[in-house]
């Protein structure tokens, strides 16, 4: 039995927590090396591997998004299918997400991580997007390399803006809402599994704090296990990675997803009521995620065009001047507003449960004084050289959309219902 194995920190530009996880790993009996996201030739030198919490890339796009889709990530599927260890902290756990490395069934891209979520007891949102407190996680599985011979509730830190479970899959769900793929869940200082805030800091679907391949070689947690200098309840998921590859207990192949398997998803047709205010917001500032996004798009096809981002508002229930009149629509001195004009090379993308629309209205119908709606969408505009086949290869790939958190619609036409 090997008394110190080796694992490798992976840091992506962004990331902020590789000096703190190599720092546990090493407290914890490892011998713990911060290697980056380009050295890829250093894949399959170390047991385990671990993608550690920050903002790669800036989140651009989406949280995780851009990160899953570099070259390394194919270095690390080979290591998985070996049964390597990797773990996923924070936005690590949104690389893994978006990577297809935990599948549920054939289908690889079976979860994602949408914007926290903060509800009072009448179900109000109270606050979206980036949170920071201490919460409690108990596990649901104790086989697995992160929570074997783990009974014990932790107590460990949050800190993410897009950190809540969620699936539109009815197999995923199940995994989620069953044992069979969630290592720990969000729980109160009882152990029983919250159901709600403040016990479910993001409002993940069955308060899932951590979830897991089938065979419990690769998890994805949101809270950080590795965020204290001195010994910590979250030295536990560690003490446990350890024991797990010094037992020699993973498999010797593990399935894996695959994302060029994954499908196109369905496009819809972007159609509004004709009463309906429907505004464009741009940047007047420099777009940095759209250039980000653009690039990574570029780079997945290996031609170069042009890939500009806006969104696109739907409001029903008061006038554009009086949406335009409360000043919470776009910021003048960064950003335009416009009246909406559909364009040939166009993709919509609208969330499933977009709480930040939700939220907007609920300011504007406060303000307005009566009931207002709208409907949030974030435009990618191509440019004219790019034909239909590039851009269903894109939103098959899922670096747009992914299909668990939003769908995506085209406009090229009379979109008034």
């Amino acid at each position: 039995m090997k008394s110190t194995p080796t694992l490798a920190v992976i840091a992506f530009p962004g990331n902020n927590s590789e000096t703190e996880t190599a720092r546990a790993a090493e407290n914890n009996g490892f011998k713990a090396e911060i290697i980056r996201w380009n050295e890829v030739d250093k894949i399959g030198q170390y047991e385990a591997y671990v993608l550690p919490g920050g903002f790669s890339f800036e989140d651009r796009g989406r949280a995780g998004a851009i990160a899953a889709r570099e070259p390394i990530f194919e270095a690390l599927r080979s290591e998985a299918k070996k049964g390597k260890v990797i773990l996923g902290i924070c936005n690590g756990a949104q690389m893994i997400v978006e990577s297809g490395l935990i599948p549920v069934g054939r289908d690889p891209l079976p979860f994602a991580l949408a914007d926290n979520v903060r509800r009072d007891k009448n179900d109000h949102v109270m606050g979206t997007g980036y949170y920071n407190t201490w919460c409690a996680i108990r596990p649901d599985r104790t086989d697995t390399a992160f929570s074997s011979d783990t009974e014990a509730i932790l107590k460990v830190p949050v800190a993410h803006g897009e950190g809540r479970f969620t699936t539109r899959s009815t197999e995923a769900l199940a995994a989620l809402e069953s044992t069979r793929q969630v290592a720990f869940r969000y729980c109160d200082e009882a152990g029983e599994t919250a159901q709600g805030y403040p016990a479910n800091p993001n409002g993940a679907t069955a308060a899932v704090a951590m979830i897991v391949n089938i065979e419990g070689t690769i998890g994805a947690i949101m809270p950080h296990p590795e965020r204290y200098p001195l010994e910590c309840d979250g030295d536990q998921i560690f003490k446990a990675m350890k024991a797990w590859i010094q037992a020699g207990k993973s498999p010797e192949t593990v399935e894996i997803g695959d994302l060029s398997s994954q499908l196109l998803p369905e496009v819809h047709t972007f159609k509004v009521e004709r009463d309906a205010v429907v505004l464009e917001k741009t940047l007047i500032i420099t777009d940095n995620e759209g250039f980000s996004v653009n690039q990574a798009a570029n780079d997945l096809l290996g031609v170069k065009f042009t890939l500009d981002k806006s969104f696109v508002y739907v409001v029903e229930g008061a006038s554009q001047a009086e949406v335009v009149s409360t000043g919470l629509m776009a910021n003048p001195n960064k950003e335009t507003l416009v009246e909406f004009t559909a364009k040939p090379q166009q993709i919509l993308v609208e969330l499933f449960e977009d709480d930040p629309a939700l939220h907007l209205a609920d300011q504007l119908s406060e303000q307005l004084g009566k009931t207002v709606t709208v409907r949030r969408l974030k435009a990618w505009n191509f440019s004219e050289e790019v034909g239909v086949d590039e851009i269903e290869k894109i939103l098959k790939n899922g670096l747009l959309c992914n299909p668990n958190s939003g769908a995506p619609y085209k406009a090229y036409a009379d979109f008034n219902a």
